[in-house]
């Protein structure tokens, strides 16, 4: 998978082509304007609450409108956001559309364009309505992340320390690049999307549909992360849930942790979160855990990561959840 710097000559050529649509939010028109004919672009509000079935058929409604058909193209100009949603939309449309994927979010160049999983939130339950469709093509430029605010650059972070505890090489480039990263140099945010978008891309082959549990190890840190998004009403970013969920995941599996994985990580978090600490309703929080759609015979699924490219499954009842959830905050 090849990662570009610039790519715009690519995107203007791809958006000009006929039958073509294009779904966009107000952020990324407004940064990205040269990038868009108005008459075939469709912009959408920012951010997560715009995650759900009326943005989905204010989609529909666009396409139908303008005249799309089975043999039109749906393409997504955005974070993971716009990717999930539109992606979902085109798996609907006259039943399946094709769709192109222009990540613009270090969180979406790394992880949610990549892998077909499209879908939408049901009031705070993420993602429970949703399809697998794949795009027919997805264009990474690390471009994008230049405009990036640190909010939306930290929510990118959470995902990219995920996938290099996934892989030992990911991990060895991550530490050893980790404060050219924050300073945002081109070429290390070039090459860590290249790794982190390849890893996934190679696990998505493997397992496409989440059937023999590789594909599974892509939720570390995201049963309580999702928790607390949805107990705390998405105040701060995805990825920052991610990082405090990998965290948390970490202490309530930490006897069958790797110490020195364990106290590096630790520090790697400690680092990314730049010492901020946030308080979560914890029963809220084991409420929504209870709801999310990778749990198994009634128990909470978790993700643990032994240490760098190991995992392994944890399922706990939910007092067993709740017990040790509060037993480490």
């Amino acid at each position: 998978m090849v990662v570009s710097k610039d790519v715009s000559e690519k995107i203007l050529e791809l958006l000009k082509q006929p039958n073509t649509f294009v779904v966009t939010d107000k952020t990324v028109f407004l940064l990205y304007e040269n990038l868009f004919d108005k008459k075939n672009t469709h912009i959408i509000a920012p951010g997560e609450n715009q995650k759900n079935l009326s943005t989905v058929q204010s989609i529909c409604e666009f396409l139908l409108k303008n005249g799309a058909n089975r043999n039109s193209t749906l393409v997504a100009v955005g974070g993971g956001v716009v990717g999930d949603i539109t992606g979902f939309a085109a798996s609907i449309f006259m039943r399946g559309i094709d769709w192109v994927s222009v990540p613009t979010t270090l969180l979406s160049l790394c992880d949610s364009s990549i892998g077909g999983k499209t879908g939408v939130d049901l009031g705070k339950a993420k993602n429970i309505i949703g399809t697998f469709h794949f795009p027919k093509e997805i264009i990474l430029s690390s471009h994008f992340i230049k405009s990036l605010d640190e909010r939306e650059f930290l929510c990118g972070v959470g995902e990219v320390l995920k996938t290099a505890c996934l892989s030992g090489e990911i991990f060895k480039f991550f530490v050893k690049n980790e404060q050219a990263m924050y300073k945002r140099d081109e070429e290390v945010l070039r090459q860590l999307v290249s790794l982190c978008a390849n890893h996934k891309a190679q696990v998505v082959k493997k397992d496409p549909f989440e059937k023999t549990g590789l594909r599974k190890t892509l939720n570390y840190g995201h049963t309580v992360g999702h928790a607390f998004e949805a107990a705390d009403n998405h105040k701060l970013s995805h990825g920052e849930y991610i990082l405090h969920g990998i965290r948390i995941e970490n202490k309530i599996n930490q006897d069958i942790l790797d110490k020195d994985f364990f106290i590096q990580a630790e520090a790697l978090i400690s680092r990314a979160l730049n010492g901020k600490k946030t308080k979560f309703d914890m029963d809220a929080a084991v409420q929504y855990a209870l709801a999310d759609k990778k749990n198994k015979d009634g128990k909470i699924a978790i993700l643990a990561i032994p240490k760098v490219g190991e995992y392994k499954e944890v399922f706990l009842t939910k007092e067993e959840f709740a017990q040790r959830l509060k037993a480490v905050l």
